[in-house]
């Protein structure tokens, strides 16, 4: 299903499991490109659990221009939906593909009739940080260690309604 697109690039809702392994591999590879280095293997086991949740929007866009943005439900507040990951792949040229990914996500969460929106984000990823406080996010509550690697996220929190 076609949702939206960007100059060449179509935004649609991903399939599972059809594409959950070329989101973990862009995953990857966005990290790397980020880091430097990367334990492959199990930041795209965390992100092929990831599609075993419960999912608001999942969206890709396929080649030339490979990038995908996963939502989910579940969390402690009901009202409230994550934005999982949000990621281009690095030999993507940068056509805005991550802001309209992440209007698309916003638009599902919304229409979703969930109230709010939250992602936690590397406090030193600038480009990221950029991208979510000008569409609205505010960071809300103190850093914390990621789960595996152990770096500082910061958590923001978009209003819906």
């Amino acid at each position: 299903m076609e949702t939206g697109t960007l100059d060449a690039s179509v935004i649609r809702t991903g399939t599972i499991p059809g594409d959950v392994e070329a989101c973990a591999e862009i995953w990857v590879s966005a990290l790397l490109a980020r880091d430097g280095a990367v334990d492959a293997d199990a930041m795209a086991e965390r992100v092929r659990s990831s599609f075993e949740l419960l999912i608001v929007r999942f969206a890709v866009v396929d080649p030339p221009h490979r990038a995908f943005a996963l939502v989910e439900a579940g969390r402690p507040d009901p009202t409230e939906a994550l934005l999982h990951y949000l990621a281009v792949d690095p030999a993507t040229p940068k056509r805005g593909l991550g802001r309209a990914l992440l209007a698309d996500a916003i638009e599902h969460t919304r229409l979703g009739g969930f109230e709010s929106m939250m992602l936690e984000v590397r406090t030193n990823n600038t480009r990221a940080i950029e991208l979510y406080t000008r569409t609205g996010f505010v960071p809300f509550g103190e850093p914390t260690p990621h789960s595996l690697a152990g770096y500082p996220m910061q958590a923001y929190r978009l209003l819906l309604r």
